[in-house]
């Protein structure tokens, strides 16, 4: 009976055989750990030796399985060869404070396995994705005629947004001729998805940003202008509503008076700071963002959630059907004639997972006072960090803290860049080397500087202080260094 024995395995018969799982699960998530304070043994950064690598890539399936803990406890071991984007003391990119409570929809998303293409076959968690989305829009300021769906993140979202931009604005015969407008600071993702969808780089114009480093609407203008008057055909512009280096936020209210004079798709990337929308007190900076023909949103960005939770909005929930309704006859008795309820008929994928649960768990426990704190948080620290930062001697800051993102570079007067450069990248990697901190480099008007990224709820002001402490003798022993090889 060796197939029965192997149907067997996958099976649970009993409530000891369930508590044994839960167990083991139980387990792996105290190994992952949510602490608060972290532990100081938990390293940001943990990098594996290449023996290390090697020995993991050699581990084969076996042919008969392994007992469930040892395999969960090789699966910690293979995860914690990372950097911890959810540790309080990470502030690159844009870190990922996950929330426990997208943890558990996530798991429970998974067991349950419903397949969420279909309003059919997954109507209670497809009723719970139009409900919600219909909710994100409103909270964005689009009208009741939105519509969307969830995606892996802000590339599909893209990727989704443009190719129905295309097929809305762009006459097929003068697709040779269409141009593009993003700005020196809009995400590299929208240059992926426009490749994608038949935009060649020549065909997309690069719209220089102001001293806040947000698209300058003259410059935009203008870029129409003479597109026009050399024969192409203008068709979208891409905005962006917090740019991952300075959290700047595009004058959307500008754009948008500008994109409906010339007949532009507007489409607003707001994987990050499209979350402001769901602050009390900083909602405002989002003004003009309901004026977009789309929005991408990451809620795995700055609302707490694990990663692969993502938002495609439109203003009109019928758009994307010219670009992505289709069926098969085998799919006859889940469709309806009248009107395409089906989501894979909004959006590029077919096979969907109910990735939109883990936020609706994590917002119904959590209730949206809770997530209005966290987010407040973010802007709360990057007050002080910028605050603390001035107060070092031969520092300075590099652009407008913006989004809860400040910038800035050791730069004592009379040194030159290059040399100031260097010493900003060896702070960087230093501070990673001590555990000290994930603060990485970014450049800004062709100079390196330092960039932190505050949306860590579990940052406590003292972490704050010892970071920046160590920023300033860091760079400080970097000079000396410096200064002493080169006498």
């Amino acid at each position: 009976m060796p197939q029965q024995d192997s149907v067997e395995r996958i099976n649970i018969h009993d409530s000891t055989e369930i508590n044994q799982v839960a167990d083991a699960f139980r387990n792996s998530l105290e190994r992952i750990g949510c602490h608060n304070p972290f532990p100081e043994a938990v390293r940001i950064a943990n990098y594996p030796s290449e023996d290390l690598l090697s020995e993991v890539q050699r581990r084969t399936p076996s042919s008969t399985g392994r007992p469930l803990e040892d395999v969960l406890r090789e699966a910690d071991e293979i995860f914690s060869y990372r950097i911890s984007t959810k540790h309080p003391r990470f502030f690159a990119f844009i870190p990922s404070p996950v929330s426990p409570m997208s943890w558990l929809g996530d798991s429970l998303s998974s067991a349950h396995n419903t397949y969420a293409g279909s309003s059919e076959s997954g109507s209670g968690v497809c009723a719970v994705e139009k409900s919600l989305i219909a909710w994100i829009a409103e909270r964005f300021g689009l009208p009741s005629s939105a519509g969307g769906q969830f995606v892996s993140g802000a590339s599909m979202a893209t990727l989704t947004a443009v190719a129905v931009a295309r097929d809305q604005r762009l006459e097929a015969e003068l697709r040779h001729r269409a141009t593009v407008y993003i700005s020196d600071e809009s995400h590299f993702c929208i240059t992926k998805a426009l490749r994608v969808v038949g935009i060649l780089d020549s065909q997309i114009r690069t719209i220089r940003c102001d001293s806040k480093y947000r698209m300058d609407s003259d410059h935009l203008r203008r870029a129409i202008s003479e597109d026009l008057a050399d024969g192409f055909r203008p068709f979208l512009v891409v905005a962006t509503c917090g740019t991952t280096s300075t959290g700047g936020i595009d004058p959307l209210n500008e754009i948008a008076d500008i994109a409906d004079e010339h007949g532009l798709w507007m489409h607003v990337d707001a994987a990050y700071g499209g979350s402001v929308a769901f602050s009390s007190t900083h909602r405002p900076l989002v003004d003009g963002l309901g004026r977009a023909d789309s929005i991408a949103w990451d809620p795995h960005k700055w609302l707490f959630q694990t990663y692969g939770c993502g938002t495609i909005l439109f203003r009109e929930k019928s758009h994307p059907l010219k670009s992505f309704a289709s069926t098969a006859h085998f799919c006859r008795d889940f469709e309806d004639e009248k009107e395409p309820q089906n989501p894979w008929n909004y959006g590029i994928e077919l096979t969907r997972p109910a990735r939109h649960m883990r936020l609706w768990f994590s917002l119904q426990v959590l209730g949206m006072d809770t997530i209005d704190k966290m987010i407040g948080r973010g802007f709360e620290l990057s007050v002080l960090a910028e605050g603390e930062i001035k107060r070092l001697a031969d520092w300075v800051i590099l652009a407008p803290t913006s989004l809860a993102i400040v910038n800035f570079r050791f730069a004592p007067h009379g040194v030159d860049e290059k040399l100031l450069d260097q010493i900003n990248t060896h702070v960087s990697k230093e501070l990673a080397a001590e555990n000290i901190a994930c603060i990485l480099t970014t450049l800004l008007d062709g100079v390196v500087g330092l960039r932190m990224c505050t949306i860590n709820p579990r940052t406590t002001d003292d972490d704050i202080r010892r970071v920046v402490r160590a920023l300033g003798s860091s760079a400080q022993g970097a000079y000396r260094e410096l200064f002493k090889a080169r006498d």
